[in-house]
């Protein structure tokens, strides 16, 4: 029992704490979504590099790929806000009409000896034509297994709320000046079901436009963009 309350843990932790989150549905108050411009440019070779609490992350894309008319592009691995996670998973991004969808391949990771997967999603990061202090709201479940014999599957329960703060600000991240900041937060709930794990995460995103994300934080751990390069 001890073992599977761990485990449980462990999984709630890797579903919050990866950098991005999914969901099933979302609303936006009957905004329009008409883009009001591109926040994260979207061409092969683009890179961003990231500081995290003083460890650099490049951030590169490196494909795209035609699935049911949109085009994706995937990236070469994903720099964020939340640290410690053991997992790993390809990462997409792609954008209609002002929403920006990220895609997450499975996750599989490796944590104290223990190898598990968890089942992939999509879903819409962020709304560049919502109105400060509009929200989004989603929810999802995720599964995820383990190399135990007979172990079931765990199975984790997700809320969330994205909240613009502000728009059209001007930041200072690193001594260069970006003007056309949106900044919006997520608000995380997550719950394993049939176990005692519950956790609740906030994180904070600025996204400046024509450039892409240039900070992101979640309690002590903050990203700072240090220098990116656009085709």
């Amino acid at each position: 029992m001890k073992k599977l309350k761990s485990i449980a843990l462990v999984t709630l932790f890797v579903s919050t704490s990866l950098f991005f989150t999914s969901c099933e549905s979302d609303s936006n108050e009957n905004e329009s979504n008409t883009s009001t411009g591109d926040y994260w440019p979207t061409v092969i070779s683009n890179q961003w590099i990231l500081d995290q609490n003083g460890t650099e992350t490049s951030m590169k894309i490196i494909a795209s790929e035609k699935v049911n008319g949109d085009t994706y592009f995937k990236f070469d691995q994903f720099a964020g806000a939340g640290g410690g996670a053991e997992g790993t998973a390809a990462a997409w991004i792609k954008k209609v009409n002002g929403d920006y969808y990220i895609k997450m391949d499975d996750v599989v990771y490796d944590y104290e000896g223990i190898t598990g997967k968890m089942t992939g999603y999509e879903f819409i990061f962020f709304k560049d034509y919502l109105d400060v202090n509009k929200t989004w709201t989603g929810n999802y479940s995720q599964e995820t297994s383990f190399n135990i014999p007979n172990f079931p599957k765990v199975k984790t329960n997700v809320s969330y709320t994205g909240t613009i703060l502000e728009k059209g600000a001007s930041a200072t991240i690193n001594n260069v000046v970006y003007k056309d900041v949106i900044k919006f937060k997520f608000h995380i709930d997550a719950k394993v079901e049939n176990g005692e794990g519950t956790s609740s995460t906030d994180v904070e995103y600025w996204v400046a436009k024509d450039v892409g994300v240039i900070k992101m934080a979640t309690g002590s751990t903050v990203s700072q963009l240090v220098s990116y390069t656009l085709k």
